[in-house]
C-alpha cells in the first residue's frame, strides 16, 4: 500500500481529492453528500491515477535520472504491476462516470486525452513548455473547476466567485508547469525536452513563477472588490489571499532555486497553497 500511494504522487492525489470536494459544496452550498458526488469523486481520482501512473510508466528511464524515488524508476513496483494499475483506473474511472451521466463521462474522456497525449511519445507535450503548460492549465485549471461545478450544479451559469477562483488556479496551473521542471533540469537536458528551466534556466524560471502566483494572489485579494461580494466574505477571501500571498513570498524569498533539493521542497509546499485555496473559498461560501 505504501509503495501504491508513492505511486499515485500524493500530492496531485490530495488536490484533486479537495478540489472536487470543494467544487461540490460550493455548488450546492451543503455538506450533504449525494451519491452522485460520490462517483464523481470516485472517477476523478482514478483518472488521476492513470494520469500520474501512465506519465511514470513512458519515463522510466528519465525518472531514473530526474525522481529515482518513484517506485518504478527504483524498481520498488514492476512494470507489469505499473501498467495493471494504470490501465484499471482508467478503465473503472471511465466506467464510473458512464454510469453516473453522460456529462461526467465527457467530462473525465476529455482529462483523460489530455493526461494521456501530455505522455505518450508519439505526441508528447511534456517535451514543449508552451503545449506542457496549456495542458496543466487547461485541466487544472479551467475543465477541473468549471467543468465539475456545472457537473454538480447543473447549470453554466457561473458566479464571480468561482470565475474567480478559476482564473486564480489557471495562473496557479501555470506556476505547477513551471516550478515542476525546475529540479528536473538535468534530466530533462539529456532528454531534449524544452521545459522553460532547460531554456530560460532556473532562475529565470523561478522568478517568472514567483511574479505570476503574486499576481494571482493580488487579483483574488482584490476581487471582492470588483465584484461587489458579501461583506464577511469580502474581508475573508481579502485577508485569507494576503496571508497566503504573503506565506508564498516568504517560501519563495528563502528557496534557491538552483538547489535541487530546496527546489522540491518549495514545490511540496506550493501544493499546500494550492489545496488551502480551496479550503479558503469554501469557508467565505459558509460564513
Amino acid at each position: 500500500m505504501k509503495t501504491f500511494w508513492k505511486f499515485t504522487r500524493p500530492h496531485t492525489i490530495i488536490g484533486s481529492f479537495i478540489s472536487v470536494t470543494a467544487l461540490y459544496l460550493l455548488s450546492v452550498r451543503s455538506f450533504e453528500f449525494s451519491v452522485t458526488f460520490y462517483f464523481a469523486l470516485l472517477a476523478a481520482l482514478f483518472c488521476n491515477i492513470f494520469i500520474t501512473g501512465y506519465n511514470q510508466l513512458v519515463d522510466i528511464e528519465l525518472d531514473k535520472v530526474n525522481k529515482p524515488y518513484l517506485p518504478l524508476a527504483s524498481g520498488e513496483m514492476s512494470v507489469k504491476t505499473g501498467r495493471i494499475i494504470v490501465f484499471s483506473s482508467l478503465i473503472l474511472s471511465i466506467v464510473i462516470s458512464i454510469l453516473t451521466s453522460f456529462e461526467l463521462f465527457g467530462l473525465i474522456g476529455v482529462i483523460s486525452f489530455l493526461g494521456f497525449i501530455y505522455s505518450w511519445k508519439r505526441i508528447y507535450l511534456k517535451r514543449y513548455h508552451q503545449l506542457a503548460a496549456t495542458a496543466i492549465i487547461l485541466v487544472r485549471g479551467i475543465l477541473v473547476n468549471l467543468g465539475f461545478y456545472a457537473f454538480f450544479s447543473d447549470s453554466l451559469e457561473f458566479p464571480p466567485e468561482i470565475w474567480t477562483l478559476t482564473f486564480f488556479v489557471v495562473l496557479f496551473s501555470a506556476g505547477i508547469a513551471w516550478f515542476k521542471d525546475i529540479p528536473d533540469m538535468e534530466g530533462d537536458a539529456a532528454d531534449n525536452i524544452g521545459s522553460l528551466a532547460v531554456l530560460k534556466g532556473a532562475k529565470k524560471t523561478f522568478a517568472a513563477g514567483v511574479w505570476l502566483i503574486g499576481s494571482a494572489y493580488t487579483l483574488a485579494a482584490f476581487a471582492p472588490l470588483l465584484f461587489e461580494f458579501e461583506l464577511a466574505k469580502s474581508g475573508l477571501i481579502i485577508f485569507g489571499h494576503g496571508l497566503l500571498g504573503g506565506t508564498f513570498l516568504g517560501f519563495a524569498s528563502r528557496t534557491n532555486p538552483s538547489n535541487k533539493q530546496a527546489m522540491k521542497r518549495f514545490y511540496m509546499s506550493f501544493w499546500v497553497l494550492f489545496f488551502l485555496e480551496y479550503l479558503l473559498w469554501v469557508a467565505s461560501f459558509f460564513i
